[in-house]
């Protein structure tokens, strides 16, 4: 192709053509602009496309993060639900009609259970892959960008959800020792002892216990609005996300 080109050129100027030789030079060098410009945009095309493979990549990830979130959100919605069932029988302890026996058939129930919790915190393996790989960027939309960094830029574990672990955590570590009796260290440990008997004790005045209890209770309603919040925010950012990687 450059060979035949060079022949007209030649042809031309050797016959003396001058004018015509300027009209195919330019439309020669047209042609070779056109040329290159079509291969930047095909190249531009090709890193457009690998740069959207890329995102959509990472937000296939993190949308399936974010549905493992959806799970867990329920989970401990439902984990509190119980919870919350456990305190309130323990807070029968403080029935001033019960005898001691009673109250620590209840305790004896429901002290188990009553040691675990269960907080959220989001999965953050495909968000923080990719600030680790600098490309936050390669999100175009706005709006997902700044509501994925809302949601996992948020102190989970902190506020709320830390009361939680440390009242629960203080309640069986200052008040539990408190609830051994005679009897309980006779069957669980098999000797006896000169802990005071179950008719000895007196939990049912103990007010820090009741307050804790009860703060408990509180603090659970306080982190079940902060499950839901959060679950609201979640289906946004799924919805967005869908939005984003069909579009």
């Amino acid at each position: 192709m450059i060979k035949f080109f060079g022949k007209i050129r030649k042809t031309l100027v050797s016959e003396g053509k001058t004018v015509k030789y300027l009209k195919y030079a330019i439309g020669e060098i047209i042609l070779v602009v056109i040329g290159i410009l079509i291969a930047l945009q095909v190249n531009n095309w090709n890193i457009d496309r690998q740069t959207r493979n890329k995102e959509q990549t990472y937000l296939k990830e993190i949308r399936n993060n974010l549905q493992q979130d959806s799970i867990r959100l329920q989970v401990v919605l439902d984990f509190n639900e119980n919870k919350v069932k456990i305190v309130d029988e323990m807070l029968q302890i403080f029935v001033d009609t019960l005898t001691n026996e009673e109250r620590f058939r209840i305790f004896n129930k429901n002290a188990n259970d009553f040691t675990f919790y269960d907080v959220f915190d989001p999965v953050r393996i495909a968000f923080n892959n990719m600030l680790s790989a600098e490309s936050i960027d390669l999100i175009e939309n706005g709006e997902l960008k700044a509501a994925l960094s809302e949601y996992y830029n948020f102190d989970y574990l902190g506020g709320v959800q830390n009361r939680i672990m440390v009242l629960n955590r203080r309640v069986v570590d200052d008040s539990y020792p408190k609830l051994f009796t005679k009897e309980f260290v006779s069957n669980a440990l098999g000797f006896s002892s000169k802990i005071p008997t179950v008719s000895e004790m007196d939990i049912a005045s103990d007010v820090k216990l009741m307050t804790d209890l009860f703060g408990i209770k509180m603090i659970i309603n306080n982190q079940n609005q902060l499950i839901i919040d959060t679950q609201k925010q979640n289906q946004d950012l799924i919805t967005l996300l869908n939005s984003e990687l069909n579009r």
